[in-house]
C-alpha cells in the first residue's frame, strides 16, 4: 500500500493487492473475528472427551463509505468518477480471487480474501458509495512427494491374500 500515514486520528483502513487498492474516506463500521473449534468425540460412558482445539481462519467485515471529493490529503486528488472506480474494483478484487493486504487501525492482515461484498444504493448517498466487505485469511500449504520404502504396499499384500488364500 502507498500513501498510508499510520498512527493518530487520521488513520484510514484500506485494502488491497496487486489489482488495485481501496482507501476509505470512512470506516464506519469493522468486526474482527478470531475463533477456535474445540473438538469433541463421544465415549461409551460419560461426557464427550474434548482434547484438542483447532484454530479457525480470522475473518474481518468492514462498512465503508468512499465519495468522490475526499477530505484526507493521504489520498490522491479527486477524481470524478472515484466512486464508480471503486464500485469497478470491488467487482473486480471478488472476481479475481487473489490475497490482499487490509489495513486497519488496529492489525494489518496479510493474505486475505475478498468473500462477499453489498453494495446497497439509496438517494440519501449523492454521488458516493456505501459498502460491506468481508475477508477471510486464507492458509497455504505444500504437497511434497516422497517415494514408499519397499515393502509397505497394502494393495498389493490385499491382492496377494486374495489369491492364495493366505
Amino acid at each position: 500500500m502507498i500513501g498510508l500515514y499510520f498512527g493518530g486520528q487520521w488513520f484510514q483502513t484500506a485494502f488491497g493487492n496487486d489489482y488495485g487498492n481501496i482507501e476509505l474516506d470512512a470506516a464506519l463500521d469493522e468486526n474482527h473475528e478470531w475463533s477456535a473449534e474445540a473438538t469433541s468425540n463421544p465415549v461409551e460412558v460419560g461426557a464427550p472427551v474434548t482434547d484438542h482445539v483447532i484454530d479457525q481462519s480470522d475473518k474481518l467485515k468492514i462498512k465503508g463509505f468512499v465519495t468522490d471529493t475526499p477530505l484526507t490529503a493521504s489520498q490522491s486528488l479527486p477524481q470524478i468518477s472515484r466512486s464508480q472506480d471503486v464500485f469497478d474494483l470491488l467487482y473486480e478484487l471478488i472476481k479475481l480471487k487473489e490475497p490482499m493486504t487490509v489495513y486497519t487501525k488496529h492489525r494489518i492482515y496479510d493474505d486475505m480474501i475478498l468473500t462477499n461484498v453489498t453494495i446497497p444504493r439509496t438517494a440519501g448517498v449523492g454521488e458516493a458509495i456505501e459498502f460491506s466487505a468481508e475477508f477471510i485469511n486464507i492458509r497455504k500449504v505444500a504437497t511434497q512427494m516422497v517415494d514408499v520404502p519397499d515393502g509397505i504396499n497394502p494393495k498389493k499384500d490385499k491382492k496377494a491374500d486374495a489369491a492364495t488364500g493366505k
